[in-house]
This record gives structure tokens, C-alpha cells and sequence, in this order.
């Protein structure tokens, strides 16, 4: 049986759905927030030969809300 997870952002409105395993969500992470920063992580890559990264696509994510199946869970503010 899969748990759709859901991610909406209250900044932008933009959801993310994934589905896991019950064990994948007690196996694979700590609470809520773990669950979301895995879902919402950026694919930001440095600039040039630098180790700079100029990126600010998890503030998108800074507040939002969590869905497990239909029930909302929480989130962060």
C-alpha cells in the first residue's frame, strides 16, 4: 500500500506528489521536516569553476504545507 505525500507551497502555490511505503516514511526519515526538505530538494549546481552556489529555490519551500493521503499533517511557517 503507498502514502501519497503532497507539498504545497503557501509563497508560490506549486505542489509536489510522491508516493512512498509505510516503512519508506518510518525507515527513511526523522519527522515532517525531513520528509519535505527530501522532496523539495533543489538541483542547484556552482557557477563556473567555483564552489559558489547562487541559488535560493528552498525559499520557496520555507513555508508550506504537508498532506499525507488526504489528511494534512503540517508543514513549517
Amino acid at each position: 500500500m503507498m502514502i501519497q505525500a503532497t507539498v504545497i507551497s503557501r509563497i508560490t502555490g506549486r505542489t509536489i506528489k510522491n508516493s512512498y511505503t509505510a516503512n519508506q516514511l518510518l525507515d527513511d526519515f526523522h519527522d515532517r521536516d525531513d520528509l519535505i526538505i527530501s522532496m523539495t530538494e533543489c538541483d542547484c549546481e556552482p557557477i563556473g569553476e567555483t564552489n559558489v552556489v547562487e541559488c535560493n529555490c528552498d525559499e520557496e519551500w520555507e513555508d508550506c504545507t504537508l498532506i499525507l493521503d488526504e489528511d494534512i499533517v503540517g508543514g513549517n511557517q
